[in-house]
């Protein structure tokens, strides 16, 4: 059995609509009416991430995981579940505040406490390094369903204009977002990323109360990337390093071990096509290949360019072995090519994903090609987090300039008393405009996602009077 959440965390990432006749949006529309409220005295009074005086010793894993023990209920019940998805959807104004204070009572407060706690350890290490491609991480799913309830909670606080409480639990979901990219896999970061999302479409809602303090300098302070990926990027090289292991490729083999090498190879194949209609012999594939000189030839040359050494023991290796060794290479060429550009910004990113990949290059031209992640969309989806937040920034920064100019909005962006951030999309400021007193802000997209609505963020804002 394959990793079961890739879907799990597809889901989480994107809101799913049904739409009978009309076509879905192309774009994701927010409108704000904020209160004109200047910079807090001290800077960083207010803070979205738990504070080191805050902090306690402990492993917070262990702690989320302790808030599900005796409340099954809460967590699992159907009727429950469905009022809280319910809740979640509701417009704010709407929410039954006085229901939801004390919402989800000790299995809730023990995740704030877990939130602060200071060493994470998922102990995921050992039995990735055993399983690979095969790991099981239900303690993920867990983990959603923990978002989901403290969400809930969040936005009956900031519907019940407790400021203080909703910083607390902002707190908490921020802090589980980033233990998520503590985690070995590009899943668990996908899901934590769900979890920051989340948590800033409320501190959205939480800037449009009345009365709600400016969090410009809190939003400025958090770390970026505020969701980990280097773990579950080093994760990936792991589990693939299991899957290969079998694989050798300077010793000849003899019939029995070539057939455990078949064996193998068919394995990662029929894996990497799960849900895909096409089918391969993967001996018959090889041996077409092996019988070739030219593509023999080929694949020789392909290894002593990534460092096998030329002469006798490459000459030595069986026809077979050499043409699946290539195929690995190839496949670790590839990957790495992908791997390479995940810490530079994301415009950066786009421009050079954009060139043709060549010869074997390419995930349609390997036999392993299905298994090469698409780190492009995992960058993307960082990227998205990271606008949104930038974008936010923003209206802070408005807020700012509106409390010092009469409750005015800017002419232009370059007027706001604070730094802002460029779009990290593009590098470039963020779009901007003032009319009849609304001021317009937006992000754009990744090339490809003009039409994916929530990759096109528009604000509407406008100042109370």
């Amino acid at each position: 059995m394959c990793r079961v959440l890739p879907v799990c965390a597809a889901l989480l990432m994107v809101p799913v609509v049904a739409y009978a006749d009309d076509p879905p949006p192309t774009e994701t529309v927010i409108r704000l009416t904020v209160s004109p409220v200047g910079e807090r005295k001290p800077a960083l009074f207010y803070q979205l991430l738990p504070e080191m005086q805050e902090m306690n010793p402990g492993n917070p894993i262990l702690g989320y995981l302790k808030c599900f023990m005796e409340q099954d209920n809460f967590f699992n019940r159907k009727d429950v579940v469905e009022q809280r998805e319910k809740w979640l959807e509701m417009p704010l104004k709407d929410l039954p505040v006085h229901e939801l204070r004390g919402y989800g009572g000790i299995a809730l407060t023990r995740a704030d406490e877990a939130a602060r706690l200071t060493d994470a350890d998922w102990q995921t290490l050992l039995p990735l390094r055993r399983d690979g491609l095969y790991l099981l991480v239900p303690e993920v799913q867990k983990m959603r369903s923990l978002a989901l309830a403290l969400h809930v909670r969040f936005r009956g606080e900031v519907a019940d204009r407790r400021f203080p409480d909703a910083l607390v639990t902002a707190k908490t979901m921020f802090a589980m977002s980033r233990h998520m990219g503590e985690h070995p896999t590009l899943i668990s970061s996908l899901v934590g990323l769900a979890i920051a999302a989340r948590t800033v479409e409320t501190l959205e809602e939480f800037v449009g109360q009345p009365g709600a303090p400016n969090l410009y300098w809190a939003l400025t302070d958090l770390p970026n990337p505020l969701v980990g990926w280097h773990k579950g990027v080093q994760g990936d090289r792991m589990w693939l390093g299991v899957a290969f292991k079998g694989i050798p490729g300077r010793i000849p083999l003899d019939p029995e071990q070539r057939k455990k090498l078949i064996k193998i190879a068919q394995d990662l194949y029929d894996v990497s096509r799960i849900g895909k209609d096409k089918k391969l012999d993967v001996e018959a594939w090889l041996n077409e290949r092996a019988k070739d000189p030219a593509h023999l030839e080929a694949a020789r040359k392909r290894l002593i360019e990534t460092g096998f050494p030329p002469g006798p023991h490459l000459d030595k290796l069986p026809p077979l072995q050499v043409i699946l060794v290539d195929e690995v290479v190839a496949f670790e060429v590839r990957r790495d090519n992908q791997m390479k550009l995940m810490n530079l910004p994301y415009w950066q990113v786009e421009a050079l994903s954009a060139v043709k990949p060549a010869a074997k290059d390419d995930p349609d031209d390997l036999l392993f090609g299905g298994l090469v992640r698409s780190f492009l969309n995992v960058r993307r989806s960082h990227a998205r987090l990271e606008q949104r937040i930038a974008l936010l920034r923003c209206v802070e920064g408005l807020r700012i300039y509106a409390a010092a100019h009469k409750g005015e909005l800017p002419a232009k962006l370059a007027e706001v008393p604070v730094p802002l951030p460029v779009d990290p999309i593009t590098g470039r400021e963020f779009t901007y405009s003032l009319k009849d007193a609304t001021a317009t802000l937006r992000g754009s997209p990744p090339a490809g996602q003009e039409k994916v609505a929530v990759y096109n963020l528009r604000y509407e804002i406008k100042i109370s009077k």
